[in-house]
């Protein structure tokens, strides 16, 4: 009995300590799995252990870098008009002109180094809209990360509620002349990157999100290559009733999906008036290949087409950039025009901006956070 006891009393121990060892291994195992993948410093350490990003600096005298240990926290008022355009190839009485019913968008963004994010929203209610036009919803995200020399940017938009403004696509013309249509949506997806060609002197930076200054004027040439995904789509059929015997193709199209990559050189110019005064201006000349789906209610694609076209967008503003205030106002215009065989496509975005921001001093949390996620340099 004595050596049964004994025997039952070192097998416990035996599975008691082999239970431990296994949970320690497995409590090592996991800090090591959760030390590499939830700590960025050791996921650079070691999937990327060469990685140090470094920046030339700029011609100080043309332009000037603020202070890297300062946030910028800017406001934005936004004017827009965005139409679009539906029309069938020699029947132009017959389009569909969506048009855009916004007062004002709000917008805030946030910078900090190398990383920029910000959002946009209508916020004004409909109040005192024209009889005919039915109020638009329209939001925004953005993130970019940018240096002197490129700049990315990732951005979502999506827009709901557009007008059809061209009285030929009316049913009733005596009850109204207008298409109401609060189910028109536009989603859009880009991704887009501007290379600084001339980035020793001239700063597109010191207007597009002001954390540098342009102190003399100068021009640049630029180049921006972009990958976008636009959806234009409504819950029932986006051609009206006396418009559908002239797309002679098709009758039936619930959504466009268009997928765009743009190649677009262009130009810069900073012009400095005095101090803390200046207005710039940049136009870039795309050349954009389209790829564009015409779908059904069923998401059946019942047309694809592939076109070439060249377009023109840019900005102009004028603009205060002080060391720590700043304030501008921008006129900014983005087009696309895709042109197939049976129809034509097209979308225009305009916009009136006002910008104004702050810099201050970067809270010690927002510090360390920046330093413990980003790689080593940036």
């Amino acid at each position: 009995m004595r050596i049964g006891k004994r025997l039952f009393i070192k097998t416990i121990y035996c599975l008691i300590f082999l239970s431990i060892g296994l949970g320690v291994n497995a409590q090592e195992k996991k800090e090591k799995h959760e030390n590499v993948f939830l700590h960025p410093k050791k996921f650079y350490a070691k999937y990327f252990p060469n990685i140090k990003i470094t920046y030339k600096p700029s011609d100080s005298n043309y332009i000037k870098v603020f202070p890297r240990n300062q946030m910028i926290v800017g406001t934005q008022i936004l004017i827009p008009k965005v139409y679009a355009n539906f029309q069938p190839v020699g029947f132009s009485q017959a389009s569909s002109r969506f048009q855009t019913n916004i007062k004002t968008i709000t917008g805030f963004s946030f910078s900090y180094r190398h990383v920029t994010a910000g959002f946009a929203l209508s916020l004004i209610p409909p109040i005192g809209d024209p009889p005919n036009l039915i109020s638009t919803r329209y939001r925004t995200a953005t993130i970019k990360y940018k240096t002197p020399i490129y700049i990315l940017t990732f951005k979502f938009m999506k827009i709901k509620g557009m007008t059809d403004v061209n009285d030929f696509n009316s049913i009733n013309p005596l009850q109204s002349s207008y298409v109401s249509r609060p189910d028109i949506t536009i989603k859009e997806y880009l991704v887009e990157g501007i290379y600084n060609f001339s980035w020793k002197k001239y700063s597109y930076l010191a207007t597009m999100d002001n954390t540098e200054g342009q102190i003399k004027s100068r021009a640049g040439f630029l180049m921006k290559v972009g990958v976008y995904n636009q959806q234009f789509f409504g819950d029932t059929n986006l051609l009206s009733v006396p418009q559908r015997p002239y797309f002679t193709e098709f009758n039936n199209v619930t959504k466009i999906v268009g997928y765009n990559i743009k190649v677009s050189p262009g130009v810069g110019a900073n012009l400095v008036f005095k101090k803390h005064l200046y207005a710039s201006i940049s136009i870039f000349s795309p050349l954009n290949l389209y790829v564009n789906k015409l779908e059904n209610g069923k998401d059946d694609i019942i047309k694809k087409e592939t076109s070439l076209q060249w377009v023109l967008d840019g900005s102009i503003s004028i603009g205060y950039n002080a060391k720590r205030f700043f304030a501008a106002l921008h006129y900014d215009v983005d087009g696309r025009n895709a042109a197939f065989n049976s129809y034509a496509y097209k979308s225009v975005y305009n916009y009136i901006k006002l910008d104004i921001g702050y810099r201050f001093n970067t809270p010690v949390v927002i510090k360390k956070f920046y330093k413990d996620t980003m790689p080593p340099g940036m």
